[in-house]
This record gives C-alpha cells, structure tokens and sequence, in this order.
C-alpha cells in the first residue's frame, strides 16, 4: 500500500500534511504550528501557534550583515535593554546566512520595567535577494522550549524556489 498524501490548496498555496509550499519557497511545519493565510502581513510566508507566537519569512534588498548590523546597532537607541545573545552562522538552502538571537524588553514597555523577551532574526541570500525569518518577541521559557525548535525546522528545511525575475 502507497502513502496518501493531503494536499490542500488555498489561493496557489499548498499545504502538504507538514509541509507548506508557494510559488517562491517551501518548508517542513513545526509540529504545534500553523501556517498563516490571512496574508495580513507583508511576508512571503508566516506562522503561528494558537497562543499567539509568531515566525516571519520575509524578502528584502538589503545585503543580510546589513539588516542584522541594523538591529545591532539600533536597537539599543531604542531599547536600552536590549542585548546579543548569540550571534552565529548558520545554513539556509545550502546559503551562509547568520542567526541574530537578542533579549529585549516588550515593545510596549516604555518604562522598561517588564520581564526580558527573546527573539531572534536570521537572514540570509540567495539569487540577489536577502531572506530573513524572524521569531517575535516572547519570554525566555517559551522561546527555548517552543520557539527556537520551530525556528530550527524551518530554517533546516526551508528552500527558496529558483527565481526568473532577478
């Protein structure tokens, strides 16, 4: 006996039982995950939990030590709080890219007395274009044990689709 495959299709998307593809990339689903269609945002793909974390894949024409720099550099103007984790190289689709996790108090703490958050940015190319997924902001805890393992599936198992456009 074969194995089924379900497949369903929403507006040129495709979800394969734990995986997602579209026209530009694909990639394995975390278990506990779900695949955003809303298209609320301006990723090419996004996820979430049913608690409200969040993963984003997003493209840019920024060079990836560029966009990483930015959050090195900038964050900190405006979250004093802020602070670089780990900072590594890491394989995407075969590309070097590199993984920016950071602490941080919540976006909405203005008075910067809230518990520390963590998330984390990795960007990297591929056909002239810069890539980056990011994890939103959430408590150390969650992050480990929830967050980052997901962000790890994706990152092992997302491919970017060959581009004609470039």
């Amino acid at each position: 006996m074969g194995t089924v495959l379900m497949i369903t299709v929403i507006s040129g998307c495709s979800t394969l039982e734990g995986g997602y593809e579209n026209s530009l990339l694909s990639f394995t689903i975390p278990e506990n995950w779900t695949v955003d269609n809303s298209n609320s945002s301006d990723s090419l793909a996004s996820l979430k939990t049913w608690d409200n974390q969040w993963i984003y894949i997003q493209s840019s024409d920024v060079d990836p030590t560029e966009i990483i720099e930015s959050y090195i550099q900038n964050y900190p103007v405006e979250y004093p709080r802020f602070q670089v984790i780990n900072l590594d190289p890491v394989q995407v689709d075969g590309r070097e890219g590199e993984k920016l996790v950071f602490k941080n108090t919540a976006q909405n703490d203005f008075l910067l007395l809230g518990p520390d958050y963590i998330s984390s940015v990795i960007a990297f190319s591929k056909d002239n274009k810069t890539y980056i997924i990011t994890s939103r902001e959430t408590l150390p805890d969650n992050y480990y044990s929830r967050v980052e393992p997901a962000v790890n599936v994706v990152v092992k198992s997302l491919r970017i689709k060959n581009s004609f456009l470039n």
